[in-house]
């Protein structure tokens, strides 16, 4: 008589497959229970933790037997010396200490631990350790048995002599009720009078309290739903949202166009390879993201093998300590194409139990063993897989068909889209040389949060701007349509003074979408003129990347790496004065960006919210 059962687990270097079957050695007191053996047989192999058969030798191991899958002291245990060869083992259970019936009768679990190493984690029995239950059973004498040949055949005459069939009732010839004497009158509890209309007709008018029918042509008004339906067959209705619909009820209410419920999936190591006969397997892992709620959960396997009777396939979802058993083996031939949870049953555990309005987010592990030594140390087969959910997703929209929209679009909440890539420019002038005057009274507030002598005699630069929206949008608020490159400003006008200045610049908002930050490389051509203090700059949220110290004239060019930083919305600005006079004929302004640099990287986006977004910029 055989029973098996396997644990599978590597413990500092060391891979162990075990096998428990009965031994016939050992025998329980009394001769009716000698053909119960009283010893159990482990058999299994010892490897290393890259697979390969530990060496040749004896190993120490302790096994005990417990009430507990976990915890709880042992009801039984032994310590033995195991002698491995070719990765191979066996021991008789109870060999060094006697197993009794008291402990099999109360033990469900079996650990094992191999030298020095924690105990493997507890395998339940099956129920070949009980047949010696059973053997108590034969081991009971019967000491109030009467057999037939014990009566006495006198007697046995004269009770079939005694039971004659005319003695007995027509009822009991018979069996009909109709036989028997004293029967009741019924006539009296089931009085036609007494019966329910529509018991007498059949007809579903006749019932009581018939539960409501929609009334042909009855609607709910605007903006509502309906809750269900009143005594009268009129819709019971409600204000749509606010939790009256059910969380995926949007497909159903907008003709299935819009839904919130997907399919993704997130696939394992391509082509894993099946090593032939290897005690524990292969095995790979799948980190599966947060996605959303578990609506249905599924694995789906490709998998090739020699002898695909010979194939276990066990699965670990994320912190579980026992596997789902996906497959083990009773197939012929050498493929298996399955979705296990969806059009093939597992062959033990219940995900949907286990995941079903859950999420499913962390590492999921799947085994693969050939138990079949068809050709050692031979790769033998391989396969890919893949974890797939049905979610209920809180995060995303799928929208099928066109989309029409009466007014803007917006997004996050707050912030207008437009249609295609914009940037935003401005131009200014500071000074008056006609009647020597500084525009606005030298007023910060219309340029931009500092005077206009600070910008054409003092340095100023672009991380110098005020920190709020609103001081960027006072000199810098032409919408300009954007392409790889773009030409900002190019004047020029005749040299009066050095004071007579000129500033132009860009503003970009830019999104990096990542979680790391991205370095845009930002090439441009520019005026500045630093011994008339006016400098050319770039910023980035407020902080100062790049300002010049030349004196670019008719225009210099620069490439400058702007770190854009992760997962937010970023401020770029970019300055550019006036170069000195040419001969004291002339002065420019220039900015033109180039090298396809406004072609933005991988990761990065263009966001169109620089006419509503308020706050500080910095």
């Amino acid at each position: 008589m055989q029973g098996q059962f396997g644990i599978w687990i590597a413990r500092r270097g060391w891979t162990a497959a075990f096998g428990l079957a009965f031994a016939a050695s050992g025998v329980w007191a009394g001769d009716a229970a000698a053909v119960v053996p009283g010893n159990a047989l482990v058999e299994g192999s010892l490897a290393t933790a890259g697979g390969s058969p530990a060496a040749d030798g004896n190993y120490g191991v302790k096994i005990g037997l417990y009430k507990d899958a976990q915890g709880g002291a042992a009801l039984w245990a032994e310590s033995a010396s195991i002698e491995v060869k070719s990765g191979q083992f066996q021991h008789a259970l109870g060999s060094a200490a006697p197993l009794s019936q008291p402990v099999l009768a109360a033990a469900a679990y079996i650990g094992i631990a191999v030298g020095s190493d924690p105990e493997l984690p507890r395998k339940p029995l099956h129920a070949v350790l009980y047949a010696v239950r059973a053997g108590v059973a034969e081991n009971i004498a019967c000491s109030a048995c009467i057999q037939a040949a014990h009566l006495d055949t006198q007697l046995a005459n004269d009770i079939k002599n005694t039971i004659k069939a005319s003695d007995l009732s027509d009822v009991a010839k018979s069996g009909n009720y109709a036989d028997l004497q004293g029967t009741p009158n019924l006539a009296a509890y089931a009085k036609t009078t007494d019966l329910k209309k529509v018991a007498l007709t059949g007809s579903y008018a006749d019932l009581a309290d018939k539960p409501a029918l929609p009334k042909a042509g009855d609607v709910c008004g605007t903006g509502l739903v309906v809750k269900g339906l009143k005594a009268d067959g009129s819709f019971d209705c409600t204000a749509g949202g606010g939790g009256s619909l059910p969380a995926d009820g949007i497909a159903g209410v907008s003709n299935q166009l819009i839904f919130n419920t997907f399919v993704d999936k997130k696939a394992g190591t391509a082509d894993v390879q099946i090593p032939d006969f290897a005690g524990p397997g292969v095995s790979d892992v799948v980190d599966f993201p947060d996605i959303g709620i578990t609506k249905k959960v599924w694995v789906e396997m490709d998998l090739s093998n020699s002898d695909m009777s010979a194939i276990k396939i066990e699965l670990y979802g994320p912190s579980m300590s026992t596997p789902y058993l996906l497959f083990n083996g009773g197939k012929t031939g050498n493929t298996l194409k399955a979705k296990f949870n969806d059009d093939t049953p597992l062959v033990s555990g219940d995900m949907d139990k286990d995941w079903v309005g859950k999420n499913i987010k962390g590492l999921w592990s799947i085994t693969v063993r050939d138990l079949k030594d068809n050709t050692p140390q031979n790769i033998d087969g391989k396969f890919n897989w893949s974890v797939n959910i049905q979610t209920l997703s809180n995060k995303k929209i799928q929208i099928k068909g066109d989309l029409i929209v009466d007014g803007n679009i917006t997004a996050g909440g707050t912030n207008p889209a437009q249609s295609g890539n914009v940037y935003y420019a401005g131009s200014f002038q500071t000074y008056s040389n006609g009647n020597g005057h500084w525009y606005a009274s030298n007023n910060e507030a219309v340029f931009g949060g500092l005077n206009g002598s600070t910008w054409t005699d003092g340095n100023g630069h672009a991380a110098s701007i005020g920190n709020d929206f609103n001081s960027l949008r006072t000199i810098f608020n032409q919408r300009r349509a954007l392409a790889p490159n773009s030409v900002v400003c190019s004047e020029i006008w005749p040299y009066t003074s050095s004071t007579t200045g000129r500033v132009c610049g860009a503003v970009f908002r830019v999104k990096n979408t990542t979680g790391s930050a991205i370095n845009w490389q930002v090439s441009f051509y520019y005026t500045s003129y630093s011994g008339w203090s006016e400098t050319a700059s770039l910023s980035i949220n407020g902080a100062s990347t790049w300002t010049s110290n030349n004196n670019a004239w008719p225009s210099t060019g620069v490439q400058v790496s702007v770190p854009v930083p992760p997962n937010k919305t970023s401020t770029v600005v970019v300055v550019a004065p006036s170069s000195p006079g040419y001969g004291n004929s002339q002065r420019d302004n220039y900015l033109a960006f180039h090298n396809n640099c406004l072609t933005l990287p991988n990761g990065l986006q263009y966001v169109d919210d620089y006419e509503v977004v308020q706050g500080p910029w910095k």
